[in-house]
C-alpha cells in the first residue's frame, strides 16, 4: 500500500492572474466576467527513504535519466558524495546502495534526450596556455542506468572571466542547478563568479552545442556591485547560486541566491530574473514574492506548468508557483534545521509529468522525498474565515483586535547569545524552541492599520470572521489590552475549519528606529533582555511579552553588515520605550 507523510492543499487566486498573462499549460481559459475561480495545488508528500546519518552536508543531489531511472548520491560521516541509491519507480523505492567510479557527482546535471546522463564539476580553471577567458571543467557522464560512468575535460569559454577573491578564491562555477536542454538540443546552464572589474558576484549563462564538450558565454542574467534593497536583513553578495527553467510559454526563469552572510535569521531573499528571447534581454531582478530565503535554489518546471523551487537554510523547502515565477504561494518544508549551517544545501529533479524527488537533510539525516503535484479548480475562490479568541482559561475576549495580513515566510526572532567570534556580530541566534514543524517561525509583527490589511475585531463570545476572503496564504495577528499578542501562519482553503486563539496575560512592546535626520532604519538588530527582533522598512519592531512583565528592560540596537551606524546599548523603561522613537546614531 502506498503511504503519504503529508497532503496539503494550495490555493490561489485563479482569476487575478488570468486577466494579466498568457495561460500556462493545462489551466482553464477564463475570461473576464466568468465566475471567479481559484487555482488549488494538490501537493502530496510519500515516504521518505533514509540514506545516510550525516547531517551536516552540501553535496547530496539527485539526477534522473531519459529512461526515467533516479539516482541519488549523498555522502555519509567523513565522506564526501561517493555513495548512490537509484529508483526505477519514481522515488517510491530506491535500490541497494552501491559505489560509483567517481567522487566528483554535482546536482549540475541532465538526462540527455541522445542517451547518458551529463554532470558538470562546480569549478572552472585556465587552460595553461590557452586564449584569454579559455577555461577548462571537468565531466561525468553516466549510463542510463548508473551502471557506469565515464569522465572528462569540457571547455569553457568567457572572454571577461576573473578569479574571484572578495568571497571564496575561485573561477566562474557550474553549481547547484540543472541543465537545461532545448528542442533544438542544445544545452544552457547557469553559472556565476566573476567578470573582470567586478566587485561582487555575476550570474550569467552558458550555452553547448555537442552535449557538453563545450561551452560558451552566452549573455549576463544579474549583475550588481551595490545592493538594490538595503532595507532588507542581511550581507548583499550579487547574484550567485543561479537556476534555470524553461517555462511552458517559452520564457526563461532564473533564480538566485543574493545572501553573503551565515547568521540563521539574518538571510536575504532569492531574487528571480525573466528572459523571453532565448535566454538574452534579461529582465531586472526582482526579490521572490514572498521571500524564498535563501541559498541553493533548484527549479523544476511540471506538465501542469507548475514550477517548483527548491530552496535552503534555515532547513530544506520546496514552494510551488502557477504564475511562472512572479509569486510562490506554498511551501513544503522537510526539515527547518538552523545549525549547522550546511544543512540547507538539497536538491530537486522532475521525475515524472506531475512529479518530484527531492533530497536533503533533517535532524537524522540525509532522506529522499517523492512528490506528487496536481492541479484541481474550484469555485467560488473565496469563503469565509473565522475563529475565536479566548484567554488561557478558556474564557472568550470580546474586542480583541485580528489583522489579516500577507503571508510571509521570515524567521526574525531568536534568543541571543553573546558572541565575540566575528567582528560583524554582537550575538550570534539561538531559536527559542525547535523549528520541527512543517511552517517557520514567523516574527511578530504589531496590528498597524497604516497597512490598510483587513481588521476585524471579536464579538461578545470571542468570535471573530473575517468574509469574503481569497483562498491562499495569510498571516493571523490577534492583539487584546492585558494579553500577549499572538500570530499565526495559515492556509485559508475550501472547507476551513475555524482558527482559534488562546492568549496568555501580558503586553504588546512598540517601538521606532531612526537616525540622526529622523529616517526609519530598516533591518536594523533590536535585542530586548535576550530575545531578538528586526525592525520593517518603517523602522518599526514589536515584541509580545508574557506576565510577569518587568519595568525596565536592558536594551541593545545596532544594524549588522553596515559600518556607518554605531551601537545603542542602556536599560529602559516599556513607557519611555513605547512613547519616543529610538535614534540609532552614526559612527563618529
Amino acid at each position: 500500500m502506498r503511504r503519504y507523510r503529508c497532503c496539503l492543499f494550495i490555493t490561489v487566486s485563479f482569476f487575478q492572474f488570468a486577466l494579466d498573462r498568457p495561460a500556462l499549460a493545462g489551466e482553464p481559459n477564463v475570461q473576464p466576467g466568468a465566475a471567479e475561480q481559484a487555482e488549488t495545488l494538490r501537493v502530496t508528500v510519500g515516504t521518505p527513504t533514509f540514506l545516510s546519518s550525516r547531517v551536516s552536508q552540501g553535496r547530496a543531489s539527485v539526477t534522473v535519466s531519459r529512461t526515467g531511472v533516479v539516482a541519488a548520491f549523498y555522502p555519509k560521516p567523513e565522506t564526501g558524495p561517493k555513495f548512490c541509491r537509484t529508483s526505477t519507480d519514481a522515488g517510491q523505492t530506491w535500490s541497494e546502495e552501491i559505489e560509483p567510479d567517481t567522487q566528483a557527482v554535482t546536482p549540475m546535471s541532465i538526462g540527455l534526450r541522445e542517451g547518458g546522463v551529463l554532470s558538470m564539476v562546480s569549478a572552472t580553471s585556465p587552460v595553461k596556455g590557452g586564449k584569454p577567458g579559455e577555461l577548462h571543467a571537468s565531466r561525468i557522464v553516466f549510463s542510463d542506468d548508473f551502471t557506469t560512468c565515464e569522465g572528462g575535460r569540457s571547455t569553457v569559454f568567457i572572454p571577461k572571466a576573473a578569479l574571484n577573491v572578495r568571497w571564496a578564491k575561485f573561477w566562474p562555477q557550474f553549481d547547484s542547478a540543472k541543465i537545461i536542454q532545448l528542442p533544438s538540443g542544445d544545452l544552457m546552464a547557469p553559472m556565476y563568479g566573476n567578470f573582470k572589474g567586478d566587485a561582487q558576484y555575476r550570474t550569467f549563462i552558458v550555452r553547448s552545442s555537442d552535449l557538453g564538450k563545450s561551452w560558451s558565454y552566452h549573455d549576463t542574467v544579474a549583475y550588481n556591485p551595490k545592493d538594490p534593497n538595503p532595507e532588507f536583513v542581511g550581507w548583499w553578495c550579487g547574484y550567485c547560486e543561479p537556476s534555470l527553467a524553461l517555462l511552458p510559454d517559452g520564457r526563461f526563469l532564473c533564480v538566485m541566491r543574493t545572501q553573503g552572510a551565515q547568521y540563521n535569521g539574518e538571510y536575504r531573499p532569492l531574487y528571480a530574473s525573466w528572459s523571453d528571447v532565448q535566454g538574452k534581454n534579461w529582465t531586472k531582478p526582482v526579490p521572490t514574492r514572498p521571500h524564498l530565503k535563501n541559498i541553493w535554489p533548484t527549479l523544476a518546471v511540471l506538465d501542469n506548468g507548475v514550477v517548483a523551487c527548491q530552496y535552503g537554510r534555515p532547513g530544506v523547502h520546496v514552494a510551488f508557483s502557477v504564475d511562472g515565477g512572479r509569486t510562490w504561494q506554498d511551501h513544503v518544508a522537510f526539515s527547518n534545521l538552523s545549525m549547522p549551517t550546511m544543512t540547507g544545501q538539497g536538491d530537486m529533479v522532475k521525475v515524472g509529468p506531475n512529479r518530484l524527488v527531492v533530497i536533503g537533510t533533517d535532524a537524522e539525516g540525509i532522506k529522499v522525498w517523492p512528490i506528487d503535484v496536481e492541479r484541481e479548480t474550484v469555485s467560488p475562490a473565496h469563503t469565509t474565515l473565522t475563529g475565536r479568541v479566548l484567554d488561557e482559561n478558556g474564557h472568550p475576549l470580546a474586542g480583541a483586535m485580528i489583522e489579516r495580513s500577507p503571508n510571509r515566510y521570515d524567521t526574525s526572532d531568536w534568543r541571543a547569545i553573546p558572541t565575540k567570534n566575528s567582528h560583524t556580530s554582537y550575538y550570534e541566534p539561538h531559536f527559542r524552541q525547535p523549528m520541527n514543524g512543517s511552517i517557520p517561525t514567523v516574527a511578530y509583527r504589531s496590528i498597524r492599520k497604516a497597512n490598510n490589511f483587513p481588521i476585524v475585531r471579536t464579538s461578545s463570545n470571542g468570535q471573530f470572521r473575517f468574509d469574503d476572503a481569497k483562498f491562499g496564504e495569510y498571516i493571523l495577528t490577534v492583539e487584546a489590552d492585558g494579553y500577549a499578542p499572538q500570530h499565526r501562519h495559515i492556509h485559508h482553503r475550501p472547507q476551513p475549519k475555524p482558527h482559534d486563539f488562546s492568549l496568555k496575560p501580558g503586553r504588546r512592546i512598540v517601538s521606532r528606529v531612526v537616525d540622526q535626520s529622523g529616517e526609519p532604519v530598516s533591518g536594523a538588530c533590536v535585542v530586548l533582555d535576550t530575545w531578538h527582533t528586526h525592525t520593517d522598512v518603517d523602522g518599526h519592531f514589536a515584541f509580545s511579552v508574557q506576565s510577569p512583565v518587568p519595568n525596565q528592560f536592558p536594551l541593545m540596537l545596532y544594524k549588522r553588515y553596515v559600518k556607518q551606524y554605531g551601537l545603542v546599548k542602556q536599560n529602559v523603561s516599556l513607557s519611555k520605550l513605547e512613547k519616543q522613537t529610538i535614534q540609532l546614531p552614526h559612527k563618529d
